[in-house]
């Protein structure tokens, strides 16, 4: 027999079903099967016979697997796993980590009173008064008894959010306290400590499992050492953010900044760290590391003459030596504990969390931080504990968010958009949030716009005046020129000449790979305004975590454009003219409420007249204009509002800027005609 007749067909040439999928189709199939190709050895397919017996035993087995196999496929997939612990794993696969509960967020408002200093019109807070509360103070609600626990420092020093109105006065009428308030976040929950001895010998991946099944954070880790132990995504990450109070021995440079900026934020590279786990149960374990030293994870090949050591003579081997792994290896994934832990966390949050507003005034715990000033007189230390006394807060909004474990159709979409998102910045609406989410601590930012590096035109005059040094230098030519007898034509080539030595060489170019942020702020009255640096260094810092390797991004300062609203409206017979301008005067000015507008936004002034015309009482608008205001206590961007109407539309400058209204009660003026 030739060797190309033999049979290779592995089932022997007969027909084998694939798809019998449950016990019938498996049952229906072996009696075809047996009566195919064994007619004459068995024939008995009586229910009762033990052929049938064999046949439906196996069928049963047929059924078993298959349903198994089926369920391994589905479980595998998130889209498709009923299993909760399933779903969990691959959430956390796909760098989503389950919520247990979520808690309420609120910003609560917290007040002191001052003592005042200085007489006659020099009279102000007395600065050496202003309390430092640490994040941790805790409120009750009045109604539910909820638990709220504030998150970051409240330094009534510091000018963000800050509002100063006086709150007694001696017969004169001369202030003699200020009522001080300051917005600090809060969230619902319950501050709960728990030690744990992991014994003297470290072990790797040791866990610590916390029995309840709320717990919304990690406050805090140490050892008996007192060594902080850090929080990470997943135990390669070795880089976190650490924050530092601004201070002359944090960051000298920066300190000046310390008002507005209370913390700088800087990066660490730690092997104290540990992840957490989400258990089906809701309830969450703290997972260490591996390492068994102190010492960083890597394992440096000291030479490149060493790749080829331990190789083979083969030549076909060497081309292994040369893996990025080789000359970097993470054997550790952090510091393995020993000893005695401490370990706090917040838990609570859920649906009952949400309070509404003015419930949050009972202040249950809370400390000081009394190292800003030392008092030697009893009176000054008298007077410092009245500050201390005087503390309270309330709610002005309602608390939302609070709402219990993700369901397991939650978890599955949450991941989904979790993956889609990559926790990195790629776009620039990535860039712009992440730029907005900047913790406020850190220095606030008000507006945010991202644009490729020369994409706008960085020899414009406004571009040129963005840096502050150049623009303190055209504001004092210009103050130069104001009242001097040269004429006006002198003036404007002074102005060309300056604005044409500030130009970039035509020979620079732009680096394709770079962004532009361009970032403003609030000052103490809402107002836009430039960000000083340390805010600027902070922002860098927090975006190089989430930027693309490649990408190299430039902090710049926006541009404000002020201006003014002028219109004229007809009024119907029988409304009072004055009660009916305030009423439309309101309305323009809820229209222009900053945090309505954001960089690059047009004005359209057909949606004005339609507003103003809306109003109660208004017959029809003849008149409505928007005009620039700028020098003196507006922003120092000049803007040709006639040439940038189109239409009803105004349309901002190329270069990244905000329209801002600054003085609403005078910058907004109508006249009834």
């Amino acid at each position: 027999m030739a060797l190309n007749s033999i049979d290779r067909n592995p089932n022997g040439g007969r027909n084998i079903k694939y798809l019998n999928k449950d016990f019938t189709q498996f049952r229906q199939n072996l009696i075809e099967y047996a009566k195919t190709y064994f007619p004459t050895t068995y024939s008995d397919f009586n229910e009762a016979s033990p052929g049938m017996m064999f046949i439906e035993m196996a069928s049963y087995i047929g059924d078993v697997l298959s349903y198994y196999t089926d369920d391994t496929l589905k479980e595998s997939l998130i889209t498709t796993a009923e299993d909760r612990e399933n779903i969990i794993a691959l959430a956390e696969y796909l760098g989503y980590k389950p919520k247990v509960t979520s808690p309420a967020i609120v910003k609560l408002s917290v007040y002191q009173t001052v003592p005042k200093i200085g007489t006659g019109d020099e009279i102000r807070p007395d600065d050496r008064y202003y309390l430092r509360i640490p994040e941790g103070m805790t409120v009750t609600a009045t109604t539910e008894g909820q638990s709220f626990r504030s998150t970051e420092l409240v330094d009534f020093a510091s000018k963000t959010d800050r509002e100063i109105s006086i709150y007694k006065t001696d017969d004169a009428g001369e202030p003699i306290l200020y009522l001080i308030k300051k917005y600090v976040n809060a969230i619902s929950g319950e501050l709960v400590s728990v030690t744990h001895n992991f014994g003297n010998t470290p072990s790797q991946f040791s866990k610590i499992p916390l029995v309840q099944n709320n717990v919304i954070d990690i406050v805090d880790v140490r050892d008996s050492n007192g060594n902080k132990w850090y929080h990470v995504p997943y135990l390669a990450q070795e880089m976190v953010f650490s924050d530092y109070v601004t201070s002359d021995t944090t960051d000298k440079d920066l300190a000046r900044f310390k008002d507005d900026v209370p913390s700088i934020l800087k990066t660490l590279k730690t092997t104290r760290r540990f992840t957490t786990k989400v258990n089906a149960n809701n309830t969450t374990t703290l997972v260490f590391g591996a390492g068994n030293s102190t010492s960083a994870d890597e394992q440096l090949i000291p030479s490149f003459k060493n790749v080829g050591l331990g190789l083979k003579s083969s030549i076909d081997n060497l081309g292994a030596s040369f893996d990025p792994s080789n000359f970097l290896k993470t054997t550790s994934y952090g510091q393995a504990p020993a000893g005695e832990f401490t370990i706090q966390y917040i838990v609570g949050g859920g649906v009952s969390s949400n309070v509404g507003v003015g419930e949050l005034v009972q202040i249950d715990t809370i400390s000081f931080q009394d190292d800003r000033e030392t008092f030697t007189t009893e009176k000054e230390r008298r007077l410092v504990q009245q500050c201390k006394n005087s503390v309270a807060c309330d709610n002005e909004e309602s608390g939302t968010g609070g709402k219990g474990a993700d369901t397991s159709d939650e978890i599955k979409q949450n991941a989904l958009a979790n993956f889609g998102s990559q926790n990195r910045a790629v776009t620039r609406k990535d860039y712009q949030v992440r730029a907005l989410s900047l913790p406020a601590k850190y220095g606030g930012i008000a507006k945010a716009y991202c644009a490729p590096d020369g994409e706008l035109d960085n020899n414009s005059p406004a571009s040129i005046l963005a840096d502050n040094d150049s623009l303190e230098e055209f504001v004092g030519l210009v103050e130069q020129l104001k009242g001097s007898d040269i004429s006006q034509q002198e003036i404007k080539n002074r102005v060309v000449k300056y604005l044409g030595s500030k130009k970039k060489n035509v020979n620079e170019k732009n680096n394709p790979f770079a962004i532009n942020l361009y970032v403003l702020g609030y000052n103490s009255d809402k107002y836009l305004q430039n960000l000083n640096q340390a805010i600027k260094e902070n922002l860098k810092t927090y975006i190089s975590e989430y930027r693309m390797l490649t990408d190299g991004v430039n902090i710049l300062n926006g541009f404000i454009i002020n201006i003014g609203v002028e219109f004229e409206i007809k009024i119907y017979n029988g409304y009072n003219k004055r009660q009916v301008l305030t009423r439309v005067q309101l309305e323009v000015r809820n229209y222009f409420n900053i945090d309505k507008w954001s960089f690059n936004m047009p004005i359209n002034i057909s949606e004005i007249e339609l507003l103003i015309a809306g109003v109660e009482g208004v017959q029809s608008v003849p008149k409505c204009e928007i005009v620039n205001k700028c020098l003196g206590n507006y922003s120092q961007n000049s803007y040709n509002i006639q040439d940038a109407t189109k239409g009803k539309m105004v349309y901002p400058s190329l270069d990244p800027s905000v329209f801002e209204v600054k003085f609403p009660n005078k910058d907004i003026r109508g006249r009834v005609v």
